[in-house]
């Protein structure tokens, strides 16, 4: 399977896996749908070490638990490359303002989209939102 094959199939797994699905802190939320897609794509992604969580503010809570100041050191502990905006492929890991004090992530879907969350259509789950990212990651 070519590069651009794994990182299609891993985010087809990932919209399979959570379309449709309201958002919720700890179950459903941009780690979790990151750590999904990481671990298509074979990233040994562990934040279940880090305990449950409910909200935002236990979600640092837990990032502090792993030992980091907060999502960008996290992904940044994966081994995952930094990259600029302009060299962003499918599949990429994105971060940006998020809400409720803490980062959001995205899986980059092409032409300036991402899958994740946003604040206003949380009871309607993952969709694709325009992005200018603060940091992106290259997954291969």
């Amino acid at each position: 399977m070519t590069p651009m094959e794994r990182r299609h199939a891993a985010v087809e797994a990932t919209m399979a896996r959570y379309r449709g699905r309201p958002f919720a802190w700890g179950k459903v939320d941009c780690a979790k749908v990151a750590a999904f897609h990481l671990k298509k794509l074979g990233y040994p992604i562990r934040i279940s070490k880090a305990g449950a969580y409910g909200s935002a503010l236990t979600a640092r809570r837990a990032i502090a638990r792993l030992g980091f100041d907060g999502l960008p050191a996290l992904i940044d502990s994966f081994g995952l490359s930094r990259i600029p905006y302009s060299r962003l492929l499918l599949g990429d890991i994105i971060m940006g303002e998020g809400h409720a004090g803490i980062d959001a992530i995205g899986i980059y879907a092409g032409n300036g989209h991402a899958l994740g969350f946003h604040e206003d259509y949380l009871d309607q789950g993952m969709i694709g939102i325009d992005v200018r990212p603060d940091i992106a990651w290259s997954v291969l």
